[in-house]
């Protein structure tokens, strides 16, 4: 923009017109389209030459008016502030994003004057200590900060456009077999047994499992209701709408539970899975899990795979994907597709067998039978 005066300019995939309206310099942007532009800066000027012979600038109310400055802390504030509904785990992972990446490096600079360079060296520096999810997570609450600054007209374009997010590393499956399975729970400490029993044979995800009262457990229908979830000591709705679902009792599902029920330590909200002294469990247990796979002689996991054991030997067993996508709560199919295709039993040989079948011609015997049975 340095030297122009009255004029348009291109800058990205951006057209800007620049004029100088009252004694001050303005500039506005218009996207891609440099027809709207080069007509803006023609009326403009009309308007401008008015103007300065009468001295009626009513005509260019919104060039001269006084241009909104506010800070990024300031927007932050503002853009959290309305946004009240959204779940509590929500606004307070934006509130750790804030105070401990985005607020350090942008708070006091005005929205426009955070540049796509500034943006760009922020990410590259983030991504050094942290995962591409986490980066990209963080980059998120930027770009829809940015995004309501752009729509509020208080940036003349949104910086974070052009600053691409990372690739991110896919989730890493590795369940385990049903025969690692069954002697890693029988490893786990009593009291915590029943719990991880019901994360391999429910598929739920084990914040669901800490939000499980005795209420949403269905006996007479063998029947479990997920409709919540726990962190870090508060609950909200699951992580997505089809998360809110039904999941069937397995056997061995029902002998945990009623092995629960016998326990001594019951909470007063009626939550199913507690701590050893009674009180809801806020985070995840992975140093009971990882003990117990050593005492198993096995490979350390994070207890989440236990939900990837429980698909993989479904689809191995020949679970339909439809049936497995409603009880794990995919919101698509494509979803569980995208992760466990590779455990889908393989039944192309049963396949090829029904469609050679059908391709080879009846023998005799066959054959006089079929007549037979035309002529009766």
């Amino acid at each position: 923009m340095a030297g122009v005066r009255d004029g348009i300019w291109k800058r990205g995939n951006n057209w800007y017109i620049s004029v100088k309206v009252n004694g001050r310099r303005r500039v506005k942007s218009f996207g891609r389209d440099r027809k709207a532009a080069e007509l803006a800066l023609a009326e403009v000027l009309k308007h401008r030459a008015v103007a300065n012979a009468t001295n009626d600038w009513s005509g260019l109310a919104e060039f001269t008016k006084p241009k909104s400055r506010k800070t990024f802390a300031e927007v932050a504030e503002d853009y959290l502030a309305e946004r009240a509904s959204l779940k509590s785990s929500t606004l307070r992972g934006y509130r750790e994003v804030l105070k401990n990446y985005l607020l350090p490096a942008f708070g006091k600079m005005e929205v426009s004057d955070i540049t796509e360079e500034a943006i760009a060296r922020f990410q590259s520096d983030v991504s050094k200590n942290v995962s591409a999810v986490r980066t990209n997570n963080i980059m998120g609450l930027l770009r829809y900060i940015m995004k309501v600054c752009l729509r509020r007209k208080l940036i003349a374009e949104n910086p974070t456009i052009g600053v691409r997010g990372l690739t991110e590393k896919q989730p890493d499956i590795d369940p385990l077999s049903k025969d690692e399975l069954d002697p890693a729970l029988s490893m786990i400490v009593p009291h915590y047994r029943p719990l991880f029993t019901c994360l391999a044979w429910t598929g739920a995800r084990p914040n669901e499992l800490f939000a499980l009262r005795w209420k949403d457990v269905d006996f007479k229908r063998g029947e479990i209701r997920i409709n919540k979830g726990r962190v870090r000591g508060s609950e909200d709705l699951p992580k997505t709408a089809s998360s809110s679902r039904i999941v069937p009792m397995l056997s061995v599902v029902r002998a945990a539970l009623e092995q629960v029920k016998k326990q001594d330590t019951m909470h007063l909200d009626g939550y199913v899975f507690t701590t050893k002294s009674g009180q809801p469990i806020d985070k995840h247990l992975d140093h009971v899990w990882r003990t117990a796979l050593r005492k198993a002689g096995l490979r350390h996991r994070p207890s989440y795979q236990l939900r990837h054991t429980f698909a993989s030997l479904c689809l191995e067993n020949g679970v339909t994907p439809g049936w497995l996508a409603n009880v794990l709560g995919h919101s698509t199919l494509q979803t569980t597709f995208k992760h466990y295709a590779r455990f889908i039993k393989d039944a192309s040989r049963e396949n090829e067998a029904r469609m050679e079948q059908l391709l080879t011609p009846p023998q005799p015997r066959q054959a006089q039978a079929a007549k037979d049975s035309l002529l009766l």
